[in-house]
């Protein structure tokens, strides 16, 4: 069997990018975080949301599609069943998917 590699997406909510210590904010104690990008992870220095409203943002990234292209233009519009979602793909493909509020998807 194939070992996939271990996947884990921070999304926060409200956070700009600055708030991180190992992208030289000096007030910024992020010390797990940091560390975890200098041994075995990824941060991205120059990201863009899609919207900037959290809902249409968020659709985006895990549908790969613009917002715009199915309406999720505010908070009212979330994801439909027919369309293709990140963290369903993830699962169809063996992973173990969990959603941070505690919930399973």
């Amino acid at each position: 069997m194939v070992k996939r590699p271990n996947i884990i997406i921070f999304n926060p909510d409200q956070w700009r990018g600055d708030v991180l210590g190992h992208m030289g904010n000096p007030a910024a104690v992020t010390p797990v975080l940091d560390g975890l990008v200098k041994t075995d992870a990824v941060s991205f220095r120059n990201a863009f949301c899609q919207n900037p409203v959290c809902t249409p943002s968020r659709c985006s990234f895990m549908t790969g599609w613009y917002p715009h292209t199915r309406g999720h233009r505010t908070m009212h519009y979330m994801l439909r069943k027919d369309e293709p979602m990140l963290l369903q793909t993830l699962m169809r493909s063996g992973y173990y998917v969990w959603w941070g509020g505690g919930r399973t998807i």
